[in-house]
């Protein structure tokens, strides 16, 4: 962990430990400046690569002294700089969109028991702050691994349907999902982290982000934390490269929540240091949150909401 990270934590938990009621002004975490959209950025950037890509062949010296003819460039060489450039293009990487809402938009709360520790907290805020509605769904003992017993991608689908005004989808699962599970049309269950159980584990999670983009709504999805036991810790690890990968072919938004909380996949720890003193963010199961630490991930999911005042139709 790093020295800011490490302040920031410790001028975060100090605001928590000198407010009992939530009420602080959480403007002072929001950034509002709003670049251009990425992609217009990006296409500047490639117009100016292939303005110098030319300017370079054309001062460009042969041995002789002659300088380059790009009119005797060959079709081949050109159209191979194409590929070059929209490779180029392509691997950059897209940043998802800020979350933008106003008061007339809704959050929806996915997620298991970590879930119904934190979406409290986030609704509070939310409402008081912006007056912003909230749809807290989230149930203990779910996740994505058995929708015959709960079916996440269906209840989100549906929820979304009912009510156009959400616009943001928060998901925090994975710590139940570490289990075999079976598949139809196979006699035996599919292993976990096989390659069957990837394959239709993808497809559960593709389901939830096709429905929010199809609906137009956008996804903030928590990172399942460190745990205590090291078998469910590295349970987690593999379930965040799931999460994470299907989350970056849609440029969505995909938050670290170890840091927060103190602790790495390396090492756990119950615990975050603020000014040289301890402060508990984990119960002694080794997987759920205190209340502070409910807190912390409630505050981190607000600095990536920004908050957009409606414009006034009043007119005389």
């Amino acid at each position: 962990m790093n020295s800011n990270t490490l302040a920031n934590q410790e001028s975060l938990i100090q605001e928590l430990e000198t407010s009992k009621d939530d009420e602080q002004d959480f403007q002072k975490y929001i950034s509002i400046k709003i670049l251009p959209p990425f992609s217009q950025l990006l296409d500047v950037a490639v117009k100016d690569t292939e303005n110098k890509t030319i300017d370079a062949l054309k001062n460009t010296k042969l041995e002789s002294g002659q300088r380059v003819n790009t009119d005797n460039v060959s079709e081949t060489d050109l159209a191979q700089q194409d590929e070059n450039q929209k490779a180029q293009k392509d691997t950059v990487p897209v940043e998802p969109q800020p979350i933008i809402l106003t008061s007339n938009d809704k959050v929806f709360f996915a997620g298991d028991s970590l879930m119904q520790g934190v979406a409290p907290y986030v609704k509070k805020m939310l409402f008081r702050q912006y007056k912003i509605e909230s749809l807290d769904l989230s149930k203990q003992s779910t996740g994505l691994a058995y929708p015959s017993a709960f079916d996440w991608p269906k209840t989100i689908s549906d929820n979304l349907i009912a009510d156009p005004s959400i616009k943001l989808l928060v998901v925090f699962l994975g710590a139940n999902d570490p289990w075999d599970f079976p598949v139809k049309g196979y006699v035996k269950y599919a292993k976990f982290q096989s390659d069957l159980w990837e394959e239709h584990y993808r497809l559960r999670i593709e389901s939830i982000l096709n429905s929010a983009i199809e609906h137009d709504v956008q996804i903030l999805w928590l990172a399942a934390p460190c745990m205590r036991k090291p078998k469910l810790n590295n349970a987690m690890v593999y379930l965040n490269n799931l999460y994470q990968s299907e989350l970056e072919k849609v440029q969505q938004h995909f938050l670290m929540t170890n840091d927060l909380l103190g602790c790495t996949y390396q090492k756990f720890s119950n615990f975050v240091e603020s000014n040289k003193a301890k402060v508990k963010v984990r119960v002694d199961d080794g997987v759920h949150f205190t209340p502070t630490g409910q807190k912390i991930l409630a505050k981190a999911i607000m600095e990536k909401i920004i908050y957009k005042e409606l414009e006034d139709t009043h007119s005389d």
